[in-house]
């Protein structure tokens, strides 16, 4: 899962009314077994009869090494969530378990994840891979082997909310900072080039499976020493907007950085947040930051992982991620794909997540629908700009909180509003008592323009 507090992280109709939304399609109608390849037409997915297809579903992903990064998943589990209404799943797989030494591909692993494809495509399941990553390593959480992990032995802390070691974390932050240089592994060669290699190794596996939608290139990107500089952008920000409010008993920088680190403090700020005057206007500074990341850093990795890929396999959908930060609200910088004809590679997707500041704490009850609504909106403005289809690939988050039923059910509708695919975070057995399922349930109509 993903990009919670401290990634911080308007009205949704007249986007309908000015034609910027296209209809909602309703989700695809296929037999168990009989899946076809699906295709991106403009801002749409087209199933393979050529119709508008919705894509709804769930993430499904096991992160424990121990399980061989499957888990205990059954062919029960897929027809389970077909009942639901589903047509598709996100399936997290992980570097660490496909090379788990420089250069040696672990096949079983491989057919671990053919079999759970498999059992997705007899009960009528999509599947769209992710290359799943948190914190970049299993050294500190998931994702890259631990031989791919150069921190240059700087120590490495568990925060309470996981995701504040992006901010907080030496070891963290140099990885990463390796891999956006693609630094040399201990064979010599680049990082980015056994990255780009494993991905060649999955797309030559399911290059003529159509139940597989695409390849989601990774999870949640996001830099590596230049992470504070984009928290001390907005909580510099946060303060002088404060002090606009407050005066001189708005706190300073450095003690909403103390706030952060408590519970109290963090729904403190998260009620000061409620005002999307404050919320918008804090995440301007970090902006420029986060974009020249994409730009400079996270692009140039797309383009030569989309190169392995299409060395082997021209038909699936290459999903782009917008960094981390993008959960939040800060408008990503992403461009579109060429192939190597230098034309636009027509098979590719938008797919970013969506959180509000107050997930992976104990105060769901300030969750605010403006922020939420912002942060899709946003994201939906930017796929027409891209001119590619959307799929949410991670929301909610929400781990069957009883409470949390009603932003769930908010959240789905902008998604009808917004014609747009999705998959919630994330599938567990007993999401089938929580009230959180009947929120997922989407809309089969189009919405009224």
């Amino acid at each position: 899962m993903t990009c919670k507090i401290v990634t911080f992280t308007v009205a949704l109709s007249f986007l309908c009314a000015e034609g910027l939304v296209p209809a909602a399609p309703r989700p695809a109608e296929s037999k168990p077994g009989e899946l076809g390849w699906v295709t991106a037409s403009g801002t749409q997915f087209l199933d393979p009869s050529g119709k508008p297809l919705l894509l709804h579903g769930l993430n499904v992903a096991s992160k424990s090494p121990d399980a061989g990064y499957v888990g205990d998943l059954k062919p029960d589990d897929f027809a389970t969530i077909r009942s639901w209404g589903m047509n598709c799943i996100r399936l997290a797989i992980f570097w660490d378990g496909l090379e788990p030494q420089p250069g040696h591909f672990d096949r079983g692993y491989l057919d671990r994840i053919a079999q759970r494809v498999a059992w997705a495509k007899t009960q009528g399941l999509y599947v769209l891979l992710d290359m799943h990553q948190d914190l970049y390593s299993v050294k500190f959480s998931d994702g890259a082997p631990a031989w791919a992990t150069l921190d240059e032995g700087q120590p490495f802390t568990p925060t309470a909310v996981w995701s504040d070691a992006y901010y907080s974390s030496p070891a963290v932050q140099s990885a990463l900072d390796h891999f956006w240089a693609s630094s040399p592994a201990p064979d010599g060669e680049g990082l980015q080039d056994h990255y780009a290699k494993v991905w060649q190794f999955v797309a030559q596996r399911f290059r003529d499976e159509p139940a597989v939608i695409g390849y989601d290139l990774m999870n949640e990107p996001y830099p590596g020493k230049d992470a504070p500089r984009v928290l001390q952008a907005t909580f510099g920000k946060l303060a002088e907007l404060l002090t606009i409010h407050f005066g001189p008993k708005a706190p300073t920088p450095e003690e909403l950085f103390s706030m952060e680190g408590t519970a109290q403090g963090r729904r403190q700020i998260a009620e000061w947040l409620k005002d999307m005057t404050l919320f918008t206007e804090m995440l301007e500074p970090a902006t420029p930051i986060m974009q020249a990341f994409e730009r400079d850093r996270l692009m140039p990795m797309y383009v030569r992982v989309h190169k392995a890929i299409r060395a082997v396999d021209s038909r699936h959908i290459v999903f782009l991620e917008p960094a981390m930060s993008a959960n939040m609200g800060i408008p990503s910088a992403l461009t579109r794909l060429n192939g190597a004809n230098g034309k636009r590679d027509l098979e590719q997707a938008y797919a970013p997540h969506g959180y509000d500041l107050v997930t992976d704490t104990d105060s769901i009850d300030l969750n605010s629908n403006d922020r939420v609504e912002f942060i899709f909106r946003r994201h939906a403005e930017f796929a027409r700009t891209l001119e590619m289809p959307m799929l949410v690939g991670e929301w909610g988050a929400f781990y069957e909180n009883p409470s949390a039923a009603s932003a769930a059910r908010f959240i789905s509708r902008q998604f009808d509003r917004l014609g747009c695919g999705d998959t919630y975070w994330d599938y567990q057995r007993d999401l089938a008592s929580s009230p959180i399922l009947p929120a997922l349930k989407r809309s089969q109509q189009p919405p009224a323009h």
